[in-house]
């Protein structure tokens, strides 16, 4: 598996939480969700920004991207601080979710469509190097994962 489909199934592991969030009935499935949620974005979250953009730094092609996804990986973050501090059962924090969800797509969308990051970082890349950031992205995870346990 290359980086490219790594990280999409990644994202579509969030997106797929993120809709069983919406369709949560109790406010203690909505924040036991996002607590998943959570911990599978900032786990993405580091250990993307430790292999694949670290990989694509400095070249030219992808240099711009990069540090837009870095601000949104930020703003993502300010999202998950914000909504952990309010109440699940509240409109407010069903509002709040429902920005966030938007800016995680917004994110993905910035990195997987045609002319985004993906395409211009296959310019830099070779397939040899995308699956190894692969690799070395799932082996971060699950170090990470372990040292949380």
């Amino acid at each position: 598996m290359d980086i490219y489909n790594y990280l999409k199934e990644d994202h579509q592991k969030v997106s797929d939480l993120m809709d069983k969030v919406l369709a949560a009935r109790s406010a203690t499935r909505r924040e036991e969700l996002f607590e998943e949620i959570k911990k599978e974005l900032t786990l993405h979250s580091e250990t993307e920004q430790a292999t694949f953009y670290a990989a694509l730094e400095g070249q030219e092609p992808t240099e711009e991207r990069i540090e837009d996804a870095e601000e949104e990986h930020d703003e993502i973050t300010q999202y998950l601080e914000k909504l952990s501090t309010m109440k699940a059962d509240s409109p407010k924090w069903m509002e709040c979710f429902g920005e966030f969800k938007h800016a995680v797509s917004h994110h993905v969308k910035e990195e997987e469509e045609e002319e985004r990051i993906f395409e211009k970082a296959k310019k830099v890349l070779s397939k040899q190097d995308a699956q190894n950031l692969a690799r070395e992205m799932d082996a971060l995870k699950k170090e990470a994962m372990q040292a949380a346990a």
